[in-house]
């Protein structure tokens, strides 16, 4: 019979931490089978391990082996599936160029010489609608002011100016909505993209639709309409 080869001894009251940087505290099947090995070598010989100790701890180990493994064919199968569903939705974003969509409010991108198209849908009519346009770094540069507006999509065309008249910087915008009934009471807005979708971008991997300056995740999009929204109104 063939001598067992060395063994290394596994002490628990040790760090839970080995040189290797991984976890001591998590078992695993190496762990296991050394475990059992060192119980075989350093039994006494005179009070041999039982046959039925024996046979569960084998069982164990069966079980635990199988258990990883099914681990390692759920982690690959996951892998696989995040890649094709990513291959499948940067495919059919081509597809989508062209069509109007409606989708989540985002930043925008201000166009040198070009207006800002600035979507919401208010969930009731409005008497006072207040727009506040913020630069990328947070900044207040324009206070847009609306009313009598009914419920619905709605879009406001924002020049490219601030409050003093003049014309801002093209670069990355940012903007809030917030609306009132004639009584004073708040009304709920949710900013939307609106538009025809222009291109597609692919960046890290992912498809974005570019709709007038603004990069829609495909995630985001809430309609996808034959033509233009009816229900959307110029402030």
């Amino acid at each position: 019979m063939n001598p067992i080869g060395e063994v290394n001894y596994f002490n628990p009251g040790l760090d839970t931490i080995d040189r290797s940087g991984r976890d001591s505290t998590k078992l695993g099947k190496n762990d296991f089978l050394n475990l059992l090995v060192t119980q075989l070598r350093f039994q006494d010989p005179m009070e041999p391990m039982k046959d039925q100790e024996f046979v569960a701890q084998l069982a164990q180990f069966s079980q635990l082996e199988r258990l990883e493994n099914m681990q390692n064919s759920l982690d690959t199968s996951t892998q696989v599936n995040y890649v094709l569903s990513q291959t499948i939705a940067n495919t059919m974003a081509t597809t989508l160029i062209g069509k109007t969509v409606i989708a989540e409010g985002a930043d925008f991108t201000l166009e040198p010489d070009k207006d800002a198209r600035l979507s919401y849908e208010l969930k009731a009519d409005a008497a006072d609608i207040t727009i506040k346009i913020k630069n990328s770094s947070g900044a207040l540069v324009r206070t847009m002011e609306l009313h009598d507006q009914r419920s619905g999509n709605q879009t406001a065309i924002w020049d490219g100016r601030d409050d003093r008249g003049s014309l801002v910087a093209p670069g990355q915008y940012s903007y809030e909505v917030t609306a009132a009934t004639r009584t004073g009471q708040s009304v709920t807005v949710e900013k939307r993209v609106i538009g025809k979708i222009e291109s597609v971008k692919y960046t890290e991997s992912r498809a974005y639709l570019i709709v007038g300056g603004y990069k829609v995740d495909l995630s985001g999009i809430i309609e996808i309409v034959s033509g233009e929204n009816t229900r959307h109104n110029n402030g």
